[in-house]
């Protein structure tokens, strides 16, 4: 499979159980598998990666923290946020030309800018596709308004939730 996928996550066990399942059918396809996740789900996933790979499966799995990408340069900033995905993609790939990703996005305002999600997304959208690869973008229900459901949907070929894959009845190719 190749796309890009909006994953609206409630449960936070079903996330870990999702995100191992993912990382798995990566491994199982002989792919590497970046990991873009918030610093305070890091040691939960740290502790489930052992629990399911052997170190020779693990070396194909890298983590970084998802602070570097969503905050560090501002809230959302877009082309830093782009710039770290696409430079992460590249050094992580350089052995093997087959990837997925898989990011828990997040963001520090109250009000994020819902035009600056959907440049950052249908971008992203863009570079999953022309790269071949699948990517999940993880988005906590707690966070997400109608509007930005409405708009994450629109720039995502498939929409995922803790019990639930489809193709978007939404997506529009931008």
């Amino acid at each position: 499979m190749i796309g890009h996928v909006y994953y609206l996550f409630e449960d936070k066990d079903v996330y870990l159980e999702n995100l191992i399942s993912y990382v798995n059918t990566g491994i199982k396809n002989s792919q590497n598998v970046l990991i873009i996740e918030s610093m305070k789900n890091i040691p939960k996933v740290n502790e489930a990666l052992n629990k399911h790979f052997n170190s020779e499966e693990q070396s194909n799995i890298r983590i970084v923290n998802n602070f570097d990408y969503y905050f560090a340069s501002g809230d959302f900033n877009t082309k830093a946020m782009l710039d770290h995905f696409a430079k992460d993609v590249v050094l992580f790939n350089e052995k093997n030309n087959s990837i997925r990703t898989w990011a828990n996005v997040e963001w520090a305002s109250d009000d994020p800018d819902a035009e600056n999600l959907k440049i950052y997304e249908a971008i992203i959208d863009d570079f999953v596709l022309n790269k071949n690869m699948v990517s999940v973008c993880a988005y906590s229900f707690n966070s997400i308004t109608p509007t930005f459901n409405r708009i994450l949907e629109q720039v995502h070929s498939y929409v995922m939730t803790d019990n639930s894959f489809a193709v978007s009845n939404r997506y529009k190719k931008t």
